[in-house]
Protein backbone atom coordinates (compact mmCIF):
# COMPACT_ATOMS: atom_id res chain seq x y z
CA UNK A 1 0.00 0.00 0.00
CA UNK A 2 1.52 3.43 -0.78
CA UNK A 3 2.09 6.15 1.96
CA UNK A 4 -0.69 8.73 0.65
CA UNK A 5 -3.52 5.52 0.52
CA UNK A 6 -2.17 4.33 4.34
CA UNK A 7 -2.56 8.12 5.37
CA UNK A 8 -6.03 8.27 3.75
CA UNK A 9 -6.99 5.23 5.68
CA UNK A 10 -5.88 6.12 8.87
CA UNK A 11 -7.04 9.59 8.86
CA UNK A 12 -10.87 8.30 7.69
CA UNK A 13 -10.79 5.66 10.26
CA UNK A 14 -9.59 8.33 13.23
CA UNK A 15 -11.91 10.50 11.61
CA UNK A 16 -15.02 8.37 11.94
CA UNK A 17 -14.35 7.10 15.16
CA UNK A 18 -12.76 10.79 16.14
CA UNK A 19 -15.89 10.84 19.03
CA UNK A 20 -15.40 7.90 20.58
CA UNK A 21 -11.57 7.90 20.87
CA UNK A 22 -11.57 10.95 22.04
CA UNK A 23 -14.39 10.52 25.10
CA UNK A 24 -12.44 7.52 26.18
CA UNK A 25 -9.58 9.54 26.35
CA UNK A 26 -10.73 12.08 27.96
CA UNK A 27 -11.93 9.21 30.96
CA UNK A 28 -8.55 7.86 31.07
CA UNK A 29 -6.69 11.30 31.15
CA UNK A 30 -9.32 13.45 33.37
CA UNK A 31 -8.75 15.97 30.71
CA UNK A 32 -9.90 17.66 27.61
CA UNK A 33 -5.93 18.81 26.67
CA UNK A 34 -4.21 15.39 28.00
CA UNK A 35 -6.34 13.77 25.52
CA UNK A 36 -5.93 15.89 23.02
CA UNK A 37 -2.24 15.56 23.26
CA UNK A 38 -2.45 11.72 23.11
CA UNK A 39 -4.38 11.64 20.36
CA UNK A 40 -2.29 13.65 17.98
CA UNK A 41 0.66 11.89 18.95
CA UNK A 42 -0.90 8.45 18.27
CA UNK A 43 -1.67 9.61 15.04
CA UNK A 44 1.76 10.94 14.36
CA UNK A 45 3.20 7.32 15.50
CA UNK A 46 1.21 5.75 13.65
CA UNK A 47 1.81 7.83 10.51
CA UNK A 48 5.77 6.99 11.40
CA UNK A 49 5.39 3.29 11.62
CA UNK A 50 2.88 3.18 8.29
CA UNK A 51 4.80 0.25 7.34
CA UNK A 52 3.86 -1.80 10.20
CA UNK A 53 0.70 -0.45 10.65
CA UNK A 54 -0.54 -1.16 7.21
CA UNK A 55 -0.86 -4.59 7.67
CA UNK A 56 -2.98 -4.37 10.84
CA UNK A 57 -6.53 -5.94 9.44
CA UNK A 58 -8.94 -4.59 12.24
CA UNK A 59 -7.27 -0.29 12.07
CA UNK A 60 -9.97 0.57 14.37
CA UNK A 61 -9.57 -2.09 17.34
CA UNK A 62 -5.15 -1.46 16.75
CA UNK A 63 -5.77 2.38 17.10
CA UNK A 64 -8.02 1.81 20.58
CA UNK A 65 -5.54 -0.51 21.99
CA UNK A 66 -2.87 1.84 20.62
CA UNK A 67 -4.97 4.51 22.64
CA UNK A 68 -5.25 2.79 25.81
CA UNK A 69 -1.26 2.12 25.65
CA UNK A 70 -0.68 5.86 25.54
CA UNK A 71 -2.89 6.77 28.18
CA UNK A 72 -1.72 4.05 30.08
CA UNK A 73 1.68 4.70 30.10
CA UNK A 74 1.99 8.68 30.74
CA UNK A 75 2.37 9.75 34.21
CA UNK A 76 -0.77 12.05 34.42
CA UNK A 77 -1.09 14.47 37.21
CA UNK A 78 -4.23 15.64 38.74
CA UNK A 79 -6.04 18.15 35.90
CA UNK A 80 -9.12 20.37 35.86
CA UNK A 81 -11.34 20.23 32.64
CA UNK A 82 -11.81 23.86 31.47
CA UNK A 83 -15.94 23.80 31.33
CA UNK A 84 -15.95 26.42 28.83
CA UNK A 85 -14.16 24.33 26.55
CA UNK A 86 -16.46 23.20 23.47
CA UNK A 87 -14.24 20.08 23.58
CA UNK A 88 -16.21 19.32 26.28
CA UNK A 89 -20.07 19.01 24.05
CA UNK A 90 -17.96 16.29 22.55
CA UNK A 91 -18.25 14.13 25.78
CA UNK A 92 -21.79 13.71 25.81
CA UNK A 93 -22.45 13.99 29.73
CA UNK A 94 -22.94 17.12 31.60
CA UNK A 95 -19.72 19.41 31.44
CA UNK A 96 -20.45 20.68 35.16
CA UNK A 97 -20.03 17.43 36.75
CA UNK A 98 -17.16 15.96 34.49
CA UNK A 99 -14.77 16.17 36.86
CA UNK A 100 -16.33 14.80 39.84
CA UNK A 101 -17.66 12.09 37.65
CA UNK A 102 -14.30 10.84 36.03
CA UNK A 103 -12.98 10.38 39.50
CA UNK A 104 -16.11 8.74 40.94
CA UNK A 105 -15.36 6.38 37.46
CA UNK A 106 -12.12 5.99 38.05
CA UNK A 107 -12.51 4.96 41.49
CA UNK A 108 -15.09 2.24 40.88
CA UNK A 109 -12.81 0.93 37.73
CA UNK A 110 -10.16 0.45 40.39
CA UNK A 111 -12.35 -1.64 42.32
CA UNK A 112 -12.93 -4.09 39.39
CA UNK A 113 -11.14 -7.30 38.98
CA UNK A 114 -8.26 -6.55 36.91
CA UNK A 115 -9.71 -8.65 33.81
CA UNK A 116 -12.66 -6.51 33.58
CA UNK A 117 -11.11 -2.73 33.95
CA UNK A 118 -10.05 -2.65 30.60
CA UNK A 119 -13.27 -3.97 28.50
CA UNK A 120 -15.48 -1.92 30.89
CA UNK A 121 -13.16 1.32 29.83
CA UNK A 122 -13.89 0.27 26.21
CA UNK A 123 -17.45 -0.87 26.17
CA UNK A 124 -18.34 2.77 28.49
CA UNK A 125 -16.06 5.23 27.81
CA UNK A 126 -15.52 4.80 24.02
CA UNK A 127 -18.95 2.93 23.40
CA UNK A 128 -17.49 -0.37 21.19
CA UNK A 129 -19.25 -3.07 20.90
CA UNK A 130 -19.04 -6.16 22.44
CA UNK A 131 -17.55 -7.91 18.96
CA UNK A 132 -15.47 -4.13 18.46
CA UNK A 133 -13.70 -4.88 22.46
CA UNK A 134 -13.45 -8.60 21.86
CA UNK A 135 -11.39 -7.61 18.92
CA UNK A 136 -9.19 -4.78 20.42
CA UNK A 137 -8.39 -6.96 23.19
CA UNK A 138 -7.97 -10.27 21.63
CA UNK A 139 -10.19 -12.60 22.70
CA UNK A 140 -13.67 -13.53 21.57
CA UNK A 141 -17.23 -11.50 21.95
CA UNK A 142 -18.27 -14.14 24.78
CA UNK A 143 -15.48 -13.49 26.85
CA UNK A 144 -16.11 -10.12 26.52
CA UNK A 145 -19.34 -9.79 27.92
CA UNK A 146 -18.90 -12.45 30.58
CA UNK A 147 -16.04 -9.91 31.71
CA UNK A 148 -18.32 -7.05 31.48
CA UNK A 149 -21.17 -8.36 33.26
CA UNK A 150 -18.48 -10.23 36.29
CA UNK A 151 -17.22 -6.49 36.69
CA UNK A 152 -20.82 -4.96 36.85
CA UNK A 153 -21.76 -7.46 39.08
CA UNK A 154 -18.87 -7.26 41.69
CA UNK A 155 -19.88 -3.35 41.29
CA UNK A 156 -22.99 -4.14 42.51
CA UNK A 157 -22.13 -6.18 45.17
CA UNK A 158 -19.50 -4.26 46.17
CA UNK A 159 -21.30 -1.24 46.39
CA UNK A 160 -24.82 -2.21 46.09
CA UNK A 161 -25.13 -0.01 42.92
CA UNK A 162 -26.78 -0.74 39.52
Amino acid sequence: MKQTEFIRRLTDVMESHKQRLFRYACYRTGSVAEAQDILQDLYLRLLERHHEVEKVANLPAYIFRSLANACSSRTIAPHYVDLSSSEVALLDSDAENFEEEVERIRTLVAAMPEESREVIRLKIYAGLTFDEVAETLGFSSSTAKRRYYEGLESLRKKYNLL
